[in-house]
């Protein structure tokens, strides 16, 4: 039975990748001590993620797309618009679904994570989104023109949380902290983080042990993890490589013995399709360094940790490369090519590179929300 001074909340990720559905997992959580009825709308690798998850969660099919992004950049553009009329009958889908689901769920607020079809002017609508400022890798008027393109879509949402810090801290740099900013409200909540804050940890593992996270589409998550597997033949320490393919997970949680022993002719790896947050936080708390790519969300769970950090930009996305050199400049973490990416120049690197923590000091995601649900549960009352 439906109760009415509880809210009925839907929270639709994008399904580009595991990060838009990663970092929904805080804002899920802290829905749940809100006392909210959540419903997670999502579908593909994001849907499996978060029913794993949220086992307990109302969960519903939601329309999308799958994005392909280029290996070169300079075919960014051209691929962008290749793929536009897909982007837009997306949207369209995602309007005409949301409005059944609106009757159907007796639903009362939605968090969408970059879907821009996430929108109705008869409840809350939210959009999670670090891009105020999208690169492109043309250059300014081209990134000011998507930029336009983007206000216009996301000026139809209520209000705009921006998962980032204002000023120095600012882990996504200008993509947050654009010069123009959009005409509704934004909310800054710092980095949404399903992590614990491991700041405080002063004592390092005393074993040295490489932790590889691989997350994106394809067909680059698949190119990656290849690479990974090739470099590891040279390398005669311990490693876990988790693949970001949780739709596997159920099937298989580690590599079989005698395939690691086939593959690195010791069992001294453990390969995991991939790892619900408490498991993988395990692994992070064994590594003394992780290799991974420069991906928002997995930058903003990963630094707070207080590891070192190798990350090798997805080719192709200019966000990523500008994100892994915005960090590199800020001595967060060091930054490595794909095409020269070996076992041998990451631990070089990792060696040489002059690392700085990244430390801001963190606000409680229910005092950045606080007025936002006030507004949603007077409303419902």
């Amino acid at each position: 039975m439906l109760n009415p001074l509880r809210p009925r909340v839907l929270v639709a990720p994008l399904n580009w990748g595991l990060g838009h559905a990663t970092r929904c997992i805080p804002i899920i959580h802290w829905l749940l001590e809100q006392n909210c009825q959540v419903i997670i709308g999502a579908h593909g690798k994001a849907g499996n993620l978060l029913q794993q998850e949220f086992p307990e969660l109302d969960y519903v099919e939601t329309p999308g797309a799958e994005i392909r992004y280029s290996q070169n950049k300079i075919l960014f553009p051209f691929l962008l618009g290749w793929q536009m009329p897909k982007f837009l009958k997306q949207i369209r889908d995602e309007k005409k679904w949301l409005a059944q689901q609106i009757v159907y769920r007796k639903l009362d607020a939605v968090i969408a994570d970059n879907r821009y079809g996430m929108n109705n002017p008869s409840i809350r609508t939210v959009l999670i989104t670090h891009q105020l400022l999208i690169k492109t890798g043309q250059g300014f008027w081209m990134d000011r023109l998507l930029q336009k393109i983007g206000y216009g879509l996301l000026e139809k949402f209520e209000e705009v949380w921006v998962p980032d810090y204002k000023g120095a801290w600012a882990l996504a740099g200008e993509l947050s902290n654009p010069k123009l900013l959009p005409r509704i409200p934004i909310r800054y909540l710092g980095v949404l983080n399903r992590f614990h804050n491991r700041s405080n940890i002063t004592t390092a593992p005393q074993k040295a042990h490489l932790l590889f996270l691989i997350s994106g589409p394809e067909p680059q998550r698949e190119i990656f993890e290849k690479l990974i597997v090739q470099s590891v033949s040279n390398f005669t320490g311990s490693f876990t490589l988790i693949k970001g393919k949780p739709a596997l997970a159920a099937e298989s949680t580690s590599a079989p013995a005698d395939t690691l022993s086939l593959l690195y002719g010791e069992p001294r790896a453990n390969i995991y399709e991939h790892l619900d947050s408490a498991a993988l936080q395990n692994e992070i708390d064994k590594a003394t360094l992780i290799i991974c790519r420069s991906g928002y969300t997995s930058l903003m769970e990963l630094l707070p940790q207080q590891k070192k950090l190798v990350c090798v930009p997805t080719p192709g996305q200019p966000e990523q490369e500008y994100l892994a050199i915005h960090c590199e400049q800020k001595k967060w973490t060091a930054r490595l090519t794909q095409e020269k990416f070996s076992i041998e120049e990451v631990l070089t690197l990792a060696e040489q590179f002059p690392y700085q923590p990244y430390t801001p000091i963190a606000e409680p995601l229910a005092q950045s929300l606080e007025s936002w649900f006030i507004s949603l549960a007077g409303k419902n009352s």
